[in-house]
């Protein structure tokens, strides 16, 4: 696949992996102009997933698996479902590419699903209702609160230093190879420049914790109607609000008159 006519690094050849979950990944390494030019190219066409990242050289190609879809649509019913609870709000960017204001058009990063949620969700409506124009400068200057991975590989080193970057808040890893009915997730607070620190519960979601997320998961799976998604998943943010107004008055001190 190399081609060093059309700029790729020989030194740096391409390579294809297998995700966990039977994801098909290519990566190719090439400079900067190359992915710019390459940028041009509608690669969606055969490739469900595709990021074009100048910064770090970096073309990744990927097919993914009937699991990996599957499970990317159940977690944007999730956050849909959770961030309407807990934030009041959410507008989901699943395709969108994720990059800095001015970046070639066509470059970027495409996560599995991306999020504004809370004001940002508000803001967002408003800039669409505004008209395209003020919707896409609105994208252009604010990076998503959440962003969601399904299938995290060695193909995709740097990927999580990438959003922290870009500015994303927060960040949630998937890992369903061992049970997609109780999948083990990972929540990431990022920050720009820094390493990630994991989160026993989220900042974007308060209370969530990523047990309640597999948990949720491995219910709407198994759902065959919208009604039943949503209630799996509105049953375990309940329970868990419940849980933290609980918490909240045990450690209230309150004054007695004597």
């Amino acid at each position: 696949m190399a081609d060093n006519s059309v700029g790729v690094e020989s030194g740096h050849p391409s390579t294809m992996h297998t995700g966990p979950l039977g994801s098909t990944i290519h990566v190719i390494r090439a400079d900067a102009g190359t992915v710019i030019e390459l940028a041009a190219i509608d690669w969606n066409r055969s490739f469900r997933r595709v990021c074009l990242d100048p910064v770090r050289g970096l073309i990744t190609l990927m097919a993914p698996s009937r699991l990996h879809e599957e499970l990317a649509t159940i977690l944007d019913h999730v956050v849909d479902v959770a961030a309407s609870a807990l934030g009041g709000a959410v507008k989901g960017l699943r395709t969108s590419r994720l990059r800095e204001p001015g970046a070639p058009p066509g470059t970027g990063m495409e996560p599995d699903g991306a999020f504004y949620v809370g004001e940002r969700a508000r803001a967002y409506r408003a800039a669409l209702a505004a008209g395209k124009e003020a919707a896409d400068a609105f994208f252009d200057r604010n990076a998503p609160d959440l962003v969601v991975e399904v299938e995290v590989t060695n193909a995709d080193e740097g990927k999580i230093e990438r959003y922290a970057d870009l500015g994303v808040r927060e960040l949630w890893l998937l890992d369903g190879r061992a049970s997609a009915e109780a999948p083990r997730v990972e929540f990431l607070a990022l920050h720009a420049r820094k390493t990630p620190c994991g989160l026993t519960s989220s900042s974007v979601l308060p209370h969530l914790t990523p047990e309640d997320v597999s948990e949720a998961v491995g219910r709407v799976r198994l759902s065959v109607t919208r009604d039943e998604r949503t209630d799996a998943v509105a049953r375990i943010v309940l329970r868990r609000q419940r849980g933290s107004v609980r918490v909240r008055e045990e450690g209230t001190s309150y004054a007695r008159s004597g």
